[in-house]
Protein backbone atom coordinates (compact mmCIF):
# COMPACT_ATOMS: atom_id res chain seq x y z
CA UNK A 1 0.00 0.00 0.00
CA UNK A 2 1.16 3.51 -0.83
CA UNK A 3 1.09 6.65 1.21
CA UNK A 4 2.49 10.16 1.32
CA UNK A 5 3.62 11.22 4.79
CA UNK A 6 3.15 14.93 4.06
CA UNK A 7 -0.63 14.44 4.02
CA UNK A 8 -1.07 12.38 7.16
CA UNK A 9 -3.47 13.89 9.69
CA UNK A 10 -5.08 12.54 12.80
CA UNK A 11 -8.43 11.00 11.77
CA UNK A 12 -11.72 10.92 13.67
CA UNK A 13 -10.95 14.11 15.63
CA UNK A 14 -13.70 16.54 16.57
CA UNK A 15 -17.43 16.42 15.97
CA UNK A 16 -17.32 17.24 12.26
CA UNK A 17 -15.79 14.16 10.64
CA UNK A 18 -14.34 14.51 7.17
CA UNK A 19 -15.89 12.60 4.25
CA UNK A 20 -13.04 10.08 4.59
CA UNK A 21 -13.94 9.38 8.23
CA UNK A 22 -17.62 8.95 7.35
CA UNK A 23 -16.78 6.64 4.45
CA UNK A 24 -14.53 4.43 6.59
CA UNK A 25 -17.14 4.20 9.36
CA UNK A 26 -19.87 3.37 6.81
CA UNK A 27 -17.80 0.57 5.28
CA UNK A 28 -17.11 -0.97 8.69
CA UNK A 29 -20.73 -0.74 9.83
CA UNK A 30 -22.04 -2.21 6.57
CA UNK A 31 -19.64 -5.14 6.78
CA UNK A 32 -20.75 -5.90 10.33
CA UNK A 33 -24.39 -5.84 9.21
CA UNK A 34 -23.52 -8.00 6.21
CA UNK A 35 -21.78 -10.49 8.49
CA UNK A 36 -24.72 -10.59 10.90
CA UNK A 37 -27.25 -11.11 8.10
CA UNK A 38 -25.15 -13.98 6.72
CA UNK A 39 -25.22 -15.58 10.22
CA UNK A 40 -21.46 -15.18 10.61
CA UNK A 41 -20.58 -17.29 7.57
CA UNK A 42 -17.87 -15.74 5.39
CA UNK A 43 -18.88 -18.07 2.55
CA UNK A 44 -22.40 -16.60 2.46
CA UNK A 45 -21.44 -12.89 2.28
CA UNK A 46 -22.29 -12.65 -1.43
CA UNK A 47 -25.71 -14.26 -0.95
CA UNK A 48 -28.94 -13.25 0.72
CA UNK A 49 -31.09 -10.15 0.86
CA UNK A 50 -28.39 -7.53 1.41
CA UNK A 51 -26.20 -8.35 -1.65
CA UNK A 52 -29.25 -8.71 -3.88
CA UNK A 53 -30.59 -5.35 -2.67
CA UNK A 54 -27.34 -3.32 -2.59
CA UNK A 55 -24.97 -5.31 -4.84
CA UNK A 56 -24.66 -4.40 -8.51
CA UNK A 57 -25.65 -6.71 -11.37
CA UNK A 58 -27.72 -6.79 -14.53
CA UNK A 59 -30.52 -8.41 -12.56
CA UNK A 60 -30.49 -5.53 -10.08
CA UNK A 61 -31.00 -3.10 -12.97
CA UNK A 62 -33.83 -5.23 -14.34
CA UNK A 63 -35.43 -5.08 -10.89
CA UNK A 64 -35.09 -1.26 -11.08
CA UNK A 65 -32.64 -1.13 -8.17
CA UNK A 66 -31.17 2.07 -9.60
CA UNK A 67 -29.11 2.78 -6.48
CA UNK A 68 -26.91 -0.29 -6.85
CA UNK A 69 -24.29 1.34 -9.17
CA UNK A 70 -23.31 3.33 -6.05
CA UNK A 71 -24.21 1.13 -3.10
CA UNK A 72 -22.15 -1.90 -4.16
CA UNK A 73 -19.03 -0.25 -2.68
CA UNK A 74 -20.45 -0.73 0.84
CA UNK A 75 -20.45 -4.54 0.55
CA UNK A 76 -17.40 -6.84 0.61
CA UNK A 77 -16.92 -10.54 -0.02
CA UNK A 78 -14.51 -11.03 2.87
CA UNK A 79 -12.43 -9.35 5.61
CA UNK A 80 -9.27 -9.25 3.46
CA UNK A 81 -11.01 -7.27 0.76
CA UNK A 82 -12.38 -4.90 3.39
CA UNK A 83 -9.00 -4.37 5.08
CA UNK A 84 -7.25 -3.62 1.77
CA UNK A 85 -9.94 -1.11 0.87
CA UNK A 86 -9.86 0.56 4.29
CA UNK A 87 -6.08 0.97 4.17
CA UNK A 88 -6.14 2.33 0.63
CA UNK A 89 -8.95 4.77 1.37
CA UNK A 90 -7.33 5.91 4.61
CA UNK A 91 -3.90 6.64 3.15
CA UNK A 92 -4.54 7.62 -0.47
CA UNK A 93 -8.03 9.01 0.09
CA UNK A 94 -6.82 11.44 2.74
CA UNK A 95 -4.09 12.66 0.41
CA UNK A 96 -6.64 13.27 -2.33
CA UNK A 97 -9.14 14.97 -0.01
CA UNK A 98 -6.45 17.30 1.32
CA UNK A 99 -5.29 18.01 -2.23
CA UNK A 100 -8.60 18.78 -3.97
CA UNK A 101 -11.00 19.53 -1.10
CA UNK A 102 -13.99 17.71 0.38
CA UNK A 103 -16.49 18.75 -2.27
CA UNK A 104 -14.39 17.51 -5.17
CA UNK A 105 -13.46 14.39 -3.21
CA UNK A 106 -17.12 13.39 -2.87
CA UNK A 107 -17.56 13.75 -6.63
CA UNK A 108 -14.50 11.55 -7.17
CA UNK A 109 -16.17 8.82 -5.10
CA UNK A 110 -19.38 9.06 -7.14
CA UNK A 111 -17.51 9.01 -10.44
CA UNK A 112 -15.34 6.06 -9.36
CA UNK A 113 -18.31 3.93 -8.30
CA UNK A 114 -20.29 4.68 -11.47
CA UNK A 115 -17.33 4.12 -13.77
CA UNK A 116 -16.24 0.93 -12.02
CA UNK A 117 -19.72 -0.60 -12.02
CA UNK A 118 -20.44 0.37 -15.64
CA UNK A 119 -17.18 -1.04 -17.00
CA UNK A 120 -17.68 -4.25 -14.98
CA UNK A 121 -21.23 -4.77 -16.26
CA UNK A 122 -20.10 -4.58 -19.90
CA UNK A 123 -18.24 -7.86 -19.44
CA UNK A 124 -20.52 -9.50 -16.87
CA UNK A 125 -24.07 -9.26 -18.19
CA UNK A 126 -26.12 -11.97 -16.53
CA UNK A 127 -23.38 -12.86 -14.05
CA UNK A 128 -24.97 -14.73 -11.10
CA UNK A 129 -22.96 -12.98 -8.39
CA UNK A 130 -23.32 -9.23 -7.82
CA UNK A 131 -20.41 -6.83 -7.84
CA UNK A 132 -19.24 -5.86 -4.35
CA UNK A 133 -16.27 -3.98 -2.93
CA UNK A 134 -14.75 -0.50 -2.78
CA UNK A 135 -11.40 -1.29 -4.44
CA UNK A 136 -12.43 0.81 -7.44
CA UNK A 137 -12.31 3.86 -5.14
CA UNK A 138 -8.77 3.02 -4.08
CA UNK A 139 -7.68 2.61 -7.71
CA UNK A 140 -9.22 5.96 -8.56
CA UNK A 141 -7.46 7.70 -5.66
CA UNK A 142 -4.08 6.22 -6.60
CA UNK A 143 -4.54 7.17 -10.25
CA UNK A 144 -5.57 10.74 -9.45
CA UNK A 145 -2.71 11.23 -7.00
CA UNK A 146 -0.11 9.79 -9.39
CA UNK A 147 -1.29 11.97 -12.27
CA UNK A 148 -1.38 15.13 -10.16
CA UNK A 149 2.02 14.50 -8.55
CA UNK A 150 4.01 12.27 -10.94
CA UNK A 151 7.38 13.06 -9.36
CA UNK A 152 6.51 13.38 -5.65
CA UNK A 153 8.13 10.50 -3.71
CA UNK A 154 5.73 8.11 -2.00
CA UNK A 155 6.51 5.17 0.27
CA UNK A 156 5.34 1.59 0.47
CA UNK A 157 3.55 0.85 3.72
CA UNK A 158 5.73 -1.16 6.15
CA UNK A 159 8.61 -1.24 3.65
CA UNK A 160 11.52 1.25 3.42
CA UNK A 161 10.98 1.77 -0.30
CA UNK A 162 10.33 5.11 -1.99
CA UNK A 163 8.93 5.31 -5.51
CA UNK A 164 7.84 8.01 -7.93
CA UNK A 165 4.06 8.06 -8.55
CA UNK A 166 4.42 7.87 -12.33
CA UNK A 167 6.23 4.52 -11.96
CA UNK A 168 3.56 3.31 -9.55
CA UNK A 169 0.77 4.31 -11.93
CA UNK A 170 2.30 2.62 -14.99
CA UNK A 171 3.07 -0.55 -13.03
CA UNK A 172 -0.42 -0.71 -11.55
CA UNK A 173 -2.04 -0.10 -14.94
CA UNK A 174 0.05 -2.88 -16.49
CA UNK A 175 -0.88 -5.36 -13.75
CA UNK A 176 -4.58 -4.56 -13.98
CA UNK A 177 -4.61 -4.86 -17.78
CA UNK A 178 -2.74 -8.17 -17.59
CA UNK A 179 -5.22 -9.57 -15.05
CA UNK A 180 -8.18 -8.26 -17.04
CA UNK A 181 -7.05 -9.80 -20.36
CA UNK A 182 -5.55 -13.07 -19.19
CA UNK A 183 -7.78 -13.90 -16.21
CA UNK A 184 -11.09 -12.07 -16.13
CA UNK A 185 -11.83 -12.25 -19.86
CA UNK A 186 -10.95 -15.95 -19.81
CA UNK A 187 -13.66 -16.76 -17.30
CA UNK A 188 -11.77 -16.42 -14.01
CA UNK A 189 -13.41 -13.38 -12.39
CA UNK A 190 -12.08 -14.02 -8.87
CA UNK A 191 -10.72 -10.45 -9.00
CA UNK A 192 -12.83 -7.74 -10.61
CA UNK A 193 -10.09 -6.17 -12.74
CA UNK A 194 -12.69 -4.50 -14.94
CA UNK A 195 -14.12 -2.58 -11.96
CA UNK A 196 -10.58 -1.59 -10.96
CA UNK A 197 -9.89 -0.28 -14.46
CA UNK A 198 -13.17 1.61 -14.36
CA UNK A 199 -12.05 3.29 -11.15
CA UNK A 200 -8.71 4.21 -12.76
CA UNK A 201 -10.56 5.73 -15.71
CA UNK A 202 -12.60 7.84 -13.30
CA UNK A 203 -9.42 9.08 -11.60
CA UNK A 204 -7.95 10.00 -15.00
CA UNK A 205 -11.14 11.83 -15.97
CA UNK A 206 -11.18 13.85 -12.74
CA UNK A 207 -7.52 14.75 -13.30
CA UNK A 208 -8.32 16.04 -16.79
CA UNK A 209 -11.45 17.86 -15.58
CA UNK A 210 -9.68 19.72 -12.75
CA UNK A 211 -6.58 20.40 -14.82
CA UNK A 212 -8.71 22.74 -16.93
CA UNK A 213 -9.28 24.85 -13.82
CA UNK A 214 -12.84 23.69 -13.24
CA UNK A 215 -14.41 22.55 -9.99
CA UNK A 216 -17.31 20.18 -9.46
CA UNK A 217 -20.61 21.89 -8.57
CA UNK A 218 -22.00 22.00 -5.06
CA UNK A 219 -25.50 22.50 -3.71
CA UNK A 220 -25.82 24.64 -0.59
CA UNK A 221 -28.86 24.12 1.64
CA UNK A 222 -30.19 26.68 4.11
CA UNK A 223 -33.09 26.64 6.52
CA UNK A 224 -35.42 27.98 3.82
CA UNK A 225 -34.40 25.46 1.19
CA UNK A 226 -31.84 25.43 -1.55
CA UNK A 227 -29.67 28.48 -1.27
CA UNK A 228 -27.73 28.12 -4.47
CA UNK A 229 -25.78 25.91 -6.78
CA UNK A 230 -22.05 26.42 -7.19
CA UNK A 231 -20.77 26.49 -10.77
CA UNK A 232 -17.91 24.29 -11.85
CA UNK A 233 -16.26 27.42 -13.28
CA UNK A 234 -16.82 29.60 -10.23
CA UNK A 235 -13.62 30.19 -8.27
CA UNK A 236 -13.59 30.45 -4.52
CA UNK A 237 -14.22 33.90 -3.10
CA UNK A 238 -10.99 35.80 -2.70
CA UNK A 239 -10.30 39.08 -0.99
CA UNK A 240 -9.71 42.08 -3.20
CA UNK A 241 -6.17 42.83 -4.32
CA UNK A 242 -5.86 45.66 -1.86
CA UNK A 243 -7.08 43.61 1.07
CA UNK A 244 -4.69 43.11 3.99
CA UNK A 245 -5.08 41.43 7.36
CA UNK A 246 -4.05 43.26 10.51
CA UNK A 247 -2.04 40.57 12.26
CA UNK A 248 -2.18 42.53 15.52
CA UNK A 249 -5.98 42.24 15.58
CA UNK A 250 -6.63 38.71 16.85
CA UNK A 251 -10.31 38.76 15.88
CA UNK A 252 -9.60 39.83 12.30
CA UNK A 253 -6.80 37.31 12.09
CA UNK A 254 -9.04 34.50 13.30
CA UNK A 255 -11.74 35.44 10.78
CA UNK A 256 -9.19 35.36 7.96
CA UNK A 257 -7.84 32.00 9.12
CA UNK A 258 -11.39 30.60 9.22
CA UNK A 259 -11.99 31.83 5.67
CA UNK A 260 -8.77 30.22 4.43
CA UNK A 261 -9.59 26.94 6.17
CA UNK A 262 -13.06 26.93 4.58
CA UNK A 263 -11.42 27.44 1.20
CA UNK A 264 -9.07 24.50 1.82
CA UNK A 265 -12.00 22.32 2.84
CA UNK A 266 -13.90 23.17 -0.35
CA UNK A 267 -11.16 23.30 -2.96
CA UNK A 268 -8.02 21.80 -1.41
CA UNK A 269 -4.74 23.28 -0.23
CA UNK A 270 -3.59 23.78 -3.82
CA UNK A 271 -6.25 26.46 -4.36
CA UNK A 272 -4.56 28.88 -1.93
CA UNK A 273 -2.61 31.85 -3.19
CA UNK A 274 0.92 32.42 -1.92
CA UNK A 275 -0.36 35.36 0.14
CA UNK A 276 -2.95 33.14 1.83
CA UNK A 277 -0.32 30.49 2.57
CA UNK A 278 1.92 33.14 4.15
CA UNK A 279 -0.97 34.43 6.24
CA UNK A 280 -1.70 30.90 7.45
CA UNK A 281 1.94 30.35 8.42
CA UNK A 282 2.15 33.68 10.29
CA UNK A 283 -1.17 33.12 12.02
CA UNK A 284 -0.07 29.69 13.23
CA UNK A 285 2.88 31.17 15.07
CA UNK A 286 1.01 34.19 16.42
CA UNK A 287 -1.98 32.22 17.72
CA UNK A 288 0.26 29.64 19.40
CA UNK A 289 2.12 32.36 21.30
CA UNK A 290 -1.07 33.87 22.67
Amino acid sequence: MLYDRSYMKKPFRGKNHSPIDKLLISLLVCFVIQLVVSMGSLHELHKGLLPSFLGYSSQALLDLFIWTPLTFIFLHDGPLSLIISLLGIHFMGRAIEHDIGSRNFIWVCFASALSGSTFWLIFHMGHPQPLMGSTCLVMSFITLFCLRHPNRPISLLLLPITLKPRIVFLSLLGLELFGFVFYELRGNPSVNYSAHLGGMMAGAFVFWFMRTGRQFPSIVFSGSGVKGVGSSHTPAVKPSSGYAVDLSDQRALQEEVDRILDKINDNGFGSLSQKEKNTLDKAKGLLHRR
